[in-house]
């Protein structure tokens, strides 16, 4: 460090406050709290959806527009209910790897990519599910005293539950939009349960993160502000 930094530092110390961290080391940085349009580094994810949807659409690809748009109206829904940083992020990204997947066409030209998004996205659907759930006191909490061991398998059951619901309601609409919208989803029966089976294993995983998080000390189901996170 140079003269001058130890300078200030130690003029600092003398008038008996800690020195400031570097700016690359200030929580506020990576967990936010910057202001009330742009929070932290998630909504500049978030932010991209409707940059997306709004470029799609000058450039003449108004389906794919309006279905940005609409998940990027789905991403912003963690944030009004202001679920935990972790929880939040991942919901942001599984549906990054939806939405964008389906722009620029991942989907028919990469064969393991529609697993790669039935596995994510039910690994964070499923929790939010739940922390949706607790919110309105339909299941326990997470809060709150260390819980018996009924009450994790419990939440496991029921996280893993939620996932497997989400999946065979998406299965559901594939089927309707071939039937009745004349669209092409549906490719097979073998590909109907390799889908589920990936809903299941994601929606257990899933279950299992907050299983930890109960149980680690992080049993908050709600967005801390940045100064109480430890």
């Amino acid at each position: 460090m140079s003269r001058a930094g130890n300078a200030v530092i130690e003029r600092t110390e003398r008038q008996g406050e800690p020195p400031r961290p570097p700016a690359f080391l200030d929580r506020r940085l990576f967990l936010g709290d910057w202001g009330w349009l742009i929070r932290d580094p998630i909504d500049l994810l978030r932010a991209t959806y409707y940059v997306g949807a709004v470029v799609l659409l000058l450039l003449g690809q108004f389906d794919d527009a309006v279905r940005l748009g609409l998940t990027a109206i789905l991403v912003t829904l963690p944030r009004i209910i202001s679920v935990p940083r972790l929880f939040d992020l991942g919901f942001v990204i599984g549906m990054a790897l939806q939405a964008w997947g389906n722009v620029f066409s991942l989907f028919t030209n990469l064969g393991w990519y529609d697993s790669l998004v039935h596995l994510t996205l039910s690994f964070w659907v499923a929790p939010l599910f739940y922390i949706c759930l607790a919110r309105v006191e339909v299941v326990p909490d997470l809060t709150g005293p260390r819980k018996p061991s009924r009450n994790l398998v419990g939440i496991l059951v029921v996280t893993l539950s939620l996932g497997l619901a989400f999946g065979a309601c998406y299965e559901i609409y594939e089927w309707a939009v071939d039937k009745w919208l004349g669209g092409n989803l549906y490719i097979s029966e073998s590909d109907t349960a390799l889908d589920l089976t990936l809903d299941c294993l994601g929606s257990a995983a899933g279950g299992a993160l907050l299983v930890l998080w109960a149980t680690r000390g992080w049993h908050t189901i709600r967005r801390l502000p940045a100064s109480r996170i430890d």
